[in-house]
């Protein structure tokens, strides 16, 4: 009998061992094809890329100007810094920055999937959540909010206490964007902490909460931030219609913290739409926390219609995005 349950053992340790390079593997994918979304960018002029590289090709050598240490200075410094360390192009190193952020978030992703029955169930919605232009434009375009929000899910995932909040606090420096999730974040734990010292806060009061504090971080960024809205009225009926499926799918929503945050985001997006600032970017988050939320808690069913409710988004913005590079 014991040696059948360490035969079993064994056997479940080498399924595990292939699952965990197995998942490697495809993340390591993932990461390649961002590189050449990002080498797609690169030469036809779009996106954050063309930018960034414009800004870079300026100078050569150790010519680099004189920037500020906050935020996008910071980060440019970096830039010059790795290219003169390694002596590449910035190209080379803003295509290493979206390799690791972009491959890290797709292991963590399909790491924390429960068993082989739900990768099966969640490969197709992985593929398309994972490669929509507005997700993989974070990883392949947005390169610093990129590594910022590759802190922020190291640091919710795997870290708790210190370590945790200086993982919080770098991605936050990184880039500020990152602040309304580590906020949600805590206030998500703190009404857990209120519900286990035996104040019982009921669903719709949890939810009023979230659209209240989600309106204040919109408010606030936007006074801060001040960036008109630049999404068509077209793509916002998409983005709703995903947001109806992100909000109505699932009741456990709100229980779980990265569904709890991928709703604040939500709120956050709508709430930038009636004060023209722009959060686009925030869909894209909070698909991957939504994501999350389901690799977590979601039901068979509820993962099927979820599925299958994000084909038509998918199919559009892909068809969007190749009929404007063409």
């Amino acid at each position: 009998m014991e040696a059948l349950i360490q035969k079993k053992h064994r056997l479940s340790m080498k399924v595990a061992t292939l699952y965990r390079f197995s998942a490697l593997i495809f993340s390591m994918a993932y990461g390649f094809l961002i590189v050449a979304f990002l080498q797609l960018q690169y030469q036809l002029g779009s996106g954050d890329i063309a930018s960034y590289l414009h800004f870079f090709n300026q100078f050569v050598g150790s010519d680099a100007p004189e920037l500020s240490m906050q935020q996008d200075g910071a980060f440019r410094l970096s830039i010059f810094f790795l290219r003169d360390i390694f002596n590449v192009e910035a190209l080379a190193i803003l295509s290493a920055f979206a390799f690791i952020t972009s491959t890290i978030v797709a292991y963590i992703f399909l790491r924390n999937i429960r068993s082989e029955k739900y990768l099966i169930l969640l490969l197709p919605l992985f593929i398309m959540a994972f490669t929509t232009p507005i997700t993989q434009a974070l990883f392949s375009s947005n390169i610093r909010s990129g590594i910022a929000f590759t802190f922020l899910m190291i640091g919710m995932v795997y870290l708790r206490g210190l370590p945790q909040l200086a993982f919080f606090g770098l991605s936050s420096l990184i880039h500020f964007s990152m602040i309304p999730f580590v906020g949600l974040y805590i206030l998500f734990h703190l009404i857990n902490r209120l519900n286990f010292d035996g104040i019982k806060l009921n669903n719709t009061f949890t939810f009023i909460l979230l659209f209240c504090v989600s309106i204040f971080f919109a408010i606030t960024g936007g006074i801060v931030r001040g960036t008109s809205v630049s999404s068509s009225f077209a793509y916002n009926i998409l983005v709703f219609y995903v947001a109806i499926l992100i909000i109505f799918t699932s009741r456990k929503l709100i229980k779980n913290v990265y569904g709890f945050m991928s709703a604040g985001m939500i709120f956050i997006y709508f709430t930038g739409l009636l004060i023209d600032v722009s959060y686009i970017r925030y869909v894209g988050n909070a698909l991957l926390l939504y994501f999350l939320f389901l690799v977590q808690e979601g039901e068979k069913s509820k993962i099927e219609i979820f599925t299958v409710g994000f084909i038509p988004f998918f199919i559009l913005t892909s068809s969007y995005m190749f009929s404007n590079l063409s």
